[in-house]
């Protein structure tokens, strides 16, 4: 099998770890080190899924869509809607601090859309805190 040679630096106790680690399959330190790098770029797949945006994200990115296109002009409003979807996966995902940023998502989406049909929104916010 071709391969191209990698050169690296580790502490003098990460080599001793290595050389032992070889002694005891019996190979070489380079095919010692060349399997664990290997082993480690094919473990990329075992990783966590990727998070998928539920149906809060989905509701707050409808909001945000009816707030309108007339300040598309101004830079203030796509920070806006980020931060307000940043908001929203943090409540929906119950990542640490959720319960905080209840009060303000529901703020920055009656200020976008403060219509009746938002009510829902409120509903579904107000459901987190139980």
């Amino acid at each position: 099998m071709p391969s191209t040679p990698v050169s690296t630096r580790v502490p003098p106790y990460v080599h001793a770890r290595l050389t032992e680690r070889a002694a005891e399959r019996g190979t070489t330190l380079s095919a010692l080190a060349a399997s664990l790098l290997t082993a480690a770029v094919d473990d990329d797949g075992d990783g966590p899924a990727p998070r998928v945006d539920g149906p809060l994200v989905a509701a707050v990115r409808r909001v945000l869509l009816e707030q309108g296109d007339a300040s598309e002009e101004d830079p203030r409003t796509g920070v806006h809607r980020e931060l307000c979807l940043l908001l929203a996966r943090t409540v929906e995902r119950r990542e640490p601090g959720y319960l905080a940023a209840i009060g303000p998502l529901h703020r920055a989406l009656n200020s976008a859309a403060p219509s009746p049909a938002d009510r829902a929104m409120s509903q579904v916010l107000a459901s987190f805190l139980t």
